[in-house]
Formats: structure tokens, sequence, C-alpha cells
């Protein structure tokens, strides 16, 4: 099955700023967690817990060979994802049955790590259950967790993080440096006053403002930002103004609160009429994010195609009647399937549990119009291009008559909070006017505002301005610069959000409809050049797609556009590594969606791809029989097709090898279909050629594979194309070609790590350490062994109990083990489990095997030889996996001169195929 894609570095958080001197916290949080395995750092927001965990946990991480984690939960909401979201921090690919706690404790159980969960008072039952499994159920795992609360377990050893201590402002501050708040302050100043410092005429009002911002931290930042235009006193001054019009407010506040609040309010107070309002729309974004996303979240939609940068998704009442959808079908998008098929065995030519020998795949069929990723292309409508269809016109919730300029929505102001507890309205907040304005409703809720509207350059200036002033982070990103706001200063702009009537409504959706578009195009994009790249931006947008999967499955009218949603999303969910966050998501959707529908059809058949990657047969069978009676009944040939492939690949699974065989043989002569995805179509050929090694026709399975490969290769497309080249490796392990064996296995896993397919790493890794076995190359096997095992200890470490691959295992190290001797082979062994994945894809791609006697050496990578500018540049794109045609494109040159490029590589290196140059590239590397 597909493995797990690149994503946001869950080791320690990167600092970008100067950490202030908590000396006394950081020595009592090493000694908590010296003698105690759950360590809470408790205090109120902006006082510095996550900057202090992440330097306790750097402070103490050599004592976790196994590693620190950092697990995120501030843009998490929804409790049943906790764990989930903790296996994705650990690195685990867990595609069993089991319930997704149990199986994280298992894969962790002999391990010695630090986990720490960071903002875990909006999930606390949650965090808690989470931490009582792994404290119960481990032995070496320790929890430093960040939180405004307690989790309330006995084993819970709590460290309470305070404000800065401030001198007093009065007394003697001859040693003022030695204050961490006045450190604060005048470092940050500086980064936009340069130059300025403490000096004894600043001394007293610094240490003053400090004293009325309470020393948290935060504070202290969001007010040094003001220093671009005011000096200390004017700071204290207008500090002192709002501060106490706050406290005119609700006398219940706690002062620490008010004073944060000031200092937010303030800053908001501070920022303009597009920066406000910005602000206020970028709140219902989850997670980080990026510049277009930005503009198609907080853009008016105006009808004029050039707003939003014409990024923004389409009305929907700009589709079609019923929907634009490919080849004439009624309905929503159209999607594409795809699942790794079960594959040979490693070198022994026994039949494999195909669901083990499986290693993933995926792509969509295109939403709402072919493109190159489609099989056939579609027409589009008379009236000009097929639009992409975002949502269906009766999942919009209409505006109510009579309401204000704007025109209000029907849906009430209260949002859903966790676990689906209606929150209060807002109440008036401090920034606005004291007394609500004859307009506003009850609770300070405003009618929609009527200004002008709101321009994606106006965001782009919005976003500048909001970054100069502290409110939003700027962080590098896939893709390019992307944003954050920290959580105290999001929760504020939903207070200023949701006093709009149907604003947040209105924003929500946009962002949902913004995310469906962009999904759509990441699918009509998948079978192509540029994978890794869309599964590194779909990893980094997670906390945004749960956010608008939520808002679609809890808001009234609109559960299609989230079943749309979860069902265009099957490729990340099975490609990526997360079968069973696809299968919440979806199960949600199909019960809010019972109707008979285009959506639901898809859906039914993702559902019984992923029950199958989690080994639940029954299930997968179930859906996947749903999904083609409903296809047929509605006249969708694509999604019947795409039904048929997982019907096809459970029968693999099932070990039905004849019915297999009928099955996908009777799917590749028909060919493609109107609006099936080409990676359903390579993905077809996959499983006919894994079934015809299975029943020992390797000569059938080598020709299917080289029609799969020229279909990827016109197409620059890596994901099925490794599976391809796996399945051709086999193919030659069962002729006992174990010079062409190897070749393919090593280029599958040089495109497997492109793309982090962790499950396909480590199947590739075992056949390679087979391979090697057979060569005679021993230590080089040993090696492999060790670097599978511990990538394997990620997934299932008795490798899904399937027998043939536990036994190729086993044979190859019994053979090594007699070569080598026991203890020779343990220490190598152990030096291929002490390998990054990098590393081990890396030393398994420069070493090659020792030939046989009288077998033509594999060119090593030290060849001396060297390359003109323009054959180096030639080289790195045949190491992308660019075919000829696409070289020429990307170069602006003829065809031919990319051929002639390529022949002269190949004759300069002594290399005979394609696979060996982009080896070649990598060990250059």
């Amino acid at each position: 099955m597909g493995g797990s894609a690149p994503r946001r570095d869950h080791q320690l958080p990167v600092e970008t700023t100067s950490f202030v001197d908590r000396r006394g916290e950081l020595t009592q949080g090493r000694e908590l967690l010296a003698r105690a395995r759950l360590v809470t750092l408790t205090g109120p927001g902006g006082v510095g817990k996550t900057r202090l965990a992440a330097r306790v946990a750097a402070r103490v991480q050599r004592a976790f060979p196994d590693g620190v984690r950092f697990v995120h939960l501030s843009g998490l909401h929804d409790p049943a994802l906790v764990p989930l979201a903790a296996a994705d921090a650990l690195g685990l690919h867990d595609h069993s049955a089991q319930p997704p706690l149990d199986a994280l404790v298992e894969q962790v159980r002999d391990r010695r790590l630090l986990l720490v969960v960071d903002n875990c008072e909006h999930l606390a039952g949650a965090c808690a259950r989470l931490a009582a499994a792994l404290l119960h159920g481990t032995e070496g795992v320790r929890i430093l967790a960040t939180s405004r609360h307690r989790l309330g377990l006995t084993e819970e050893h709590l460290l309470e993080v305070r404000p800065l201590p401030v001198p007093d402002p009065d007394g003697d501050l001859s040693a003022a440096e030695g204050y961490p708040a006045l450190t604060l302050f005048a470092d940050r100043a500086a980064a936009v006053v340069p130059g300025f410092r403490l000096t004894p005429d600043n001394r007293a009002s610094v240490a003053r403002l400090c004293s009325r911002l309470d020393g948290l931290p935060l504070a202290i930042e969001l007010a040094a930002v003001r220093m671009r235009v005011l000096d200390v006193d004017q700071l204290l001054d207008r500090l002192d103004d709002r501060y106490r019009f706050l406290t005119t407010g609700s006398p219940a506040a706690l002062p620490r609160h008010q004073t944060l609040r000031a200092a937010v309010a303030w800053s908001h107070d501070l920022c303009t009429a597009p920066e406000q309002l910005v602000w206020a729309r970028l709140s219902v974004l989850a997670g980080s994010f990026d510049l277009a996303t930005a503009e198609a979240v907080c853009a008016d939609d105006t009808g004029d195609p050039g707003a939003g940068r014409g990024r923004s998704p389409a009305p929907a009442e700009a589709l079609p009647p019923g929907g634009a959808r490919s080849g004439g079908v009624p309905g929503g998008a159209r999607p594409d399937v795809a699942t790794g098929g079960a594959r040979f065995d490693d070198g022994s030519g026994e039949r494999a549990l195909p669901m083990q020998a499986l290693a993933g795949t995926v792509t969509l069929p295109p939403l709402g119009g072919g493109s190159r990723n489609v099989a056939l292309p579609v027409p589009a409508p008379a009236g000009g291009p097929v639009p992409l269809p975002v949502m269906r016109p009766e999942s919009l919730i209409t505006p109510s008559p009579g309401s204000g300029p704007g025109g209000g929505l029907t849906r009430p102001p209260c949002a859903q909070g966790p676990e689906g507890v209606t929150l209060p309205p807002p109440l008036p907040d401090p920034a606005g006017p004291a007394t609500p304005s004859p307009t506003a409703g009850a609770a300070g809720i405003w009618p929609a505002r009527p200004g002008p509207a709101l321009r994606a350059d106006d965001v782009l200036d919005a976003v500048a301005g909001l970054v100069d002033k502290s409110v939003l982070c700027r962080e590098p990103g896939p893709g390019g610069v992307r944003y954050r706001m920290l959580d105290t200063l999001r929760q504020y702009g939903l207070e200023q959000l949701r006093r709009t009537v149907g604003e947040e409504g209105a924003v929500r959706r946009r962002q949902r409809d913004w995310m469906l578009r962009w999904v759509g195009e990441c699918e009509r994009g998948w079978f192509g050049p540029g994978q890794p790249e869309t599964v590194a931006r779909l990893r980094a947008d997670r906390d945004n797609l749960r956010a608008a999967l939520d808002f679609s499955l809890s808001t009234p009218g609109e559960a299609l556009a989230g079943l749309r949603l979860a069902g265009t999303l099957w490729f990340y969910w099975h490609a990526c590594g997360a079968p069973r966050e696809g299968l919440y998501w979806l199960d949600r959707a199909l019960a809010a969606n019972p109707e008979p529908t285009p959506e639901r059809a898809r859906g039914l058949w993702v559902a019984g791809l992923l029950a199958a990657a989690t080994q639940d047969f029954p299930r997968g069978r179930r859906d996947a029989r749903d999904a083609l009676a409903l296809a047929r009944v509605l006249g969708d040939t694509a999604e019947a097709a795409h039904a048929e492939y997982v019907i096809g690949v459970l029968r693999l699974f099932g070990d039905d090898l004849p019915g297999a065989l009928r099955h996908f043989e009777t799917t590749v002569a028909r060919g493609p279909v109107p609006g099936q995805h080409l990676s359903v179509v390579g993905l077809d050929q996959v499983e006919l050629a894994c079934t015809l090694g299975f029943l020992g026709e390797a000569d059938r399975a080598v020709e299917v594979c080289e029609r799969a490969l020229g279909l990827c290769e016109r197409h620059g497309e890596q994901w099925v194309r490794s599976y391809v080249l796996r399945m051709l490796a086999l193919a030659h392990t069962v002729r006992r070609d174990w010079a062409a064996a190897e070749r393919h296995a090593r280029e599958a896993l040089r495109l497997k790590l492109a793309v982090h397919d962790v499950i396909g790493i480590a199947l590739t890794l075992d056949l390679l350490a087979s391979i090697a076995t057979e060569r005679g190359a021993h230590r080089h096997a040993a090696v492999l062994l060790g670097g599978a095992d511990r990538v394997w200890a990620d997934i299932d470490a008795a490798r899904w109990g399937a027998r043939t691959l536990t036994s190729a295992r086993r044979d190859s190290e019994e053979r090594v083990c007699r070569a080598l001797g026991r203890e020779a082979f343990e220490q190598t062994h152990r030096r291929g489990g002490s390998l990054g994945l990098a590393e081990l894809v890396g030393h398994a791609l420069q070493e090659p095997a020792r030939p046989h006697p009288g077998e033509s050496p594999a060119p090593h990578d030290d060849t001396p030889v060297r390359l003109t500018p323009r054959e180096t540049e030639v080289a790195r794109l045949v190491a992308e996996g660019l075919a000829n045609q696409q070289i020429a494109d990307r170069l602006v040159i003829a065809r031919r001169t990319a051929e002639g490029h390529v022949e002269r590589i190949l004759s300069k290196l002594g290399f005979s195929n394609r696979s060996q140059i982009a080896a070649w590239v990598t060990a250059q590397r």
C-alpha cells in the first residue's frame, strides 16, 4: 500500500527568534523528566509554554535513543484524530484493523523516546487517554505536554510556567539587563529599531511597560513591534488607555488574561481596516497557509474573473445544471482510483499474501473535466471550457430575505465547538465601541458589513502588514513561503469574525470551496512529474483540509460538498499512508449522504479501497460492490471502472488468483474508459503482472510491465512507475536474472524515496537484500536487512504475518550468517538499522551487489568521467524520471537533441540504461 509522504518536521521546532533565559524552569523540567514519565507545563496563553517545552526536550534528547518527536495539536479540533496525529509525528505507518491507539502503543512498546504533545487544553480528554495508554502500555516512552490546564492523571507531574520576572520600575534598575522581561523587550525592539538597547534613560519606562504587561512574553513581543512608530513612553501611555478601558469590562476576568487581551486588542486597533478584516478571515485557517489560500479565503467574490487573481473557486451558479461532469455523466467530481497490488515474493517464486506484498498506489480522476491525467479527452460543453465543480447549488446556504446590506445567511452565527458542542454567541469585543451601535444585534452581533469588496491585491498588502506587526509568522514551506497565526491571535480573530452576522459561515464556506478546487487540481495533476511536490503541499495543508471537512459535515446543507472533498482526497488517503483518517472522514460523509449520487459512488469505492488497506476485507468487498452497482445505475462508466479495480484487488488479496487473472485480463484488454484516471489504467496492468507472477508466468508479467512503463514514462509519472519497476524486479527474480532484478529494484527504490512511499521502500529493501544474498554480497545484504527491519518496525515488525515475506527474510539472514558468522552479521545488521531513511536508500543505490563471475559489473558512482554542463543538466532530469520528450520540453530543445545528450551520457559513463544514470546522479549528491 502507499506509504507516508513528506511532512512537516515532527522533531523539535526550529527557533526563529532568540530564547530568553529561563534557567530555573529548564532545570526543573529536566529534573522532572528524569524521575517522571508525564510532565505537563501549565500556564496562561502567551506565557511561552511551547518554546520552553522545545528547549527542555532539546536538553534531554540524548537520553532518548529513539528520538524526540513533537505533536502539534493547535490546528486539530477532533478528539478522534489525536492518536493519528501522534502516530504521524512518530513516523508510524500502521495499516492494521486495530483501534488507532492500540496500534500506536504496540508499535512503540519497546522504544525509548520522548513525545512532546503541544497545546492539549482544547483536547484534554483525548490527550489524557493518549498519555494513559502510553504510560501503561510501554516502559520507555515519556511525555512532555503543554496545556493551560492539567490533564488530570495520577502519574502527572506539573511545572507551572510563570510570566517573566520584572523589576520594580521605581527601584534600583542598575542590573536591569538581568531581568528576562526587559531583555526580551530590548531584543524584539532592536529587531524593528536597529541599535535599540536598554539605557539609564529608558530602563524605568521599559520596566514599567513590562510590568503593565505582567511579564507575558507574547504581550511584550506585540508591544515591542510598535517601537517602529512610537517610543517607549508613548507605548506606555497608549497601553494604559487600552487597559483602563478593558478593566471596565467583565470583572470576572483574571488580571493576567485581561493583560494579554489588552495587548492583542491594542495590536488589532493599530491595524488598518483591511488588515483587521484579513486577520478575522484568516482565523478560519487551522494550520499554516500560502498566499494563494489567503487570497482565496479573504478576497470578496465580486463576480469579476480577475478578483482573487482568478483563483477562488467558481460560484455554484456558474455550473451547468447538475454540475459539470466529464464524459457527459451528470453529477459532481470525477475521481480515479489506485492501490498497490500484491507483488511477487522476494525471490522464492512462492505465492505471497497479496495484501502483505502490496505497496500501494494512488491517482484520481479529474474533477469536472478532462486533462492529461484522464484516459480519454472529454469535450467541453458548447458554452466554453468546463468549469471546475466546487459545490452544488443545493449545498449553499441561501441569503435570507430582509437581511442586512451584505445579504445575511440563514445559518446562525453560533459555531460548533469541540465534540459537537454549540458555542454561545460571542460577547462584545472590548476593541469595539463601548456601546453597541443601533444596528448591532443581540450580544454584539452586527449585520453583514456593506463596505467595499476586498480584492486580492488588498489581501497581499494586508498579509504584508500583518507580518510586519507580528500577527502572522512567516515560515518556509513546500511551494514557497507560508504563514501561520498563533493560536491566541487566531481565537481573537474568530471573535471579530463572529461579530458580523453570517460572516464566519461565508468565510468557512469559501475556504472549503478553495480546498475543493485545489485538491481537484492536485488530483488531475497526480499522474505526472510533480507528485513529490503535491504530496508535500497536501501534508502542509492537512489541518486546513480537516477544518474544511469538519465544517462541511457539521453544518446543515453542506454535507454533499464534504463527501465530494473526502472522495477527491482518495489519492492522499491511500498513497500518502493515511487510510485510517480517510476512513474516518468517509464514514461520516457517507452516513450524512445516503442519496444515490455520483459523490456517494466515489465515496463507496474509496472506502472499500481504504478498508482493504487496513485489512478489513469484508467491508472492502461490500463497499466496492455497492459502488459498482450505484455507478451502473447512474450510468457513470468511469466510477464503475474504479470500483471494478478495487474488486479485482480484493480478489488478489484473497488469493483468488484465477479470478483475479480473469478480472484484470478483461480490464486491461478493454482499455481505458472515458474519464478513467490514468493511474488506474496503469495499476490495472500492475495487478495483472502481479497475478501472472504469482502464477509463475514471468515472461508474460515482464511484457505487461513494459507496456505500463511506457505509459508512465510518457507522463513523467513516478509513483505507479515505482511499482511497475518493482514488479519487473520480482519477475526477473523468478527468472533468476539477478543483475536485471537488482537494476529494476534499485530504480524502484529511488522513485519510492522521491515520493516517500515508506511501505514500498520496506518491501523493496527486502527484495534487494534477497538479491544481494543470491549474488554473494553478504555484507551488503546484512546492511540492507538491518535497514529494512528498522523501516518495518514503523509499519509492522512482523511484516503483516505474510509467510513469503517472513520466510524470504529469514532465508536471507540464515545464508548471510553462515557466510559472515553471527557476530559479524549482527554488527553489520546494527549498522544498517542505525541509518536514516535517506542514508539507507543512498547506501542501497551507491553500493551495487557484487556480480557473479562472468557478469558485467554494475558501474560504480566514482566513475572517472566528466560531463558537460548541458549533459549534467540532462542527467539530472533523467534522474527525476523525465522521458526524452519531457526533457526536450523542459530545456526548450528538439527531442532528437535530448536523445543525443542521453546517448552521450550513457556512452561516457559506460552505462546501458537510464536507471544507472539516475543512480549515478543520486550518488553525486
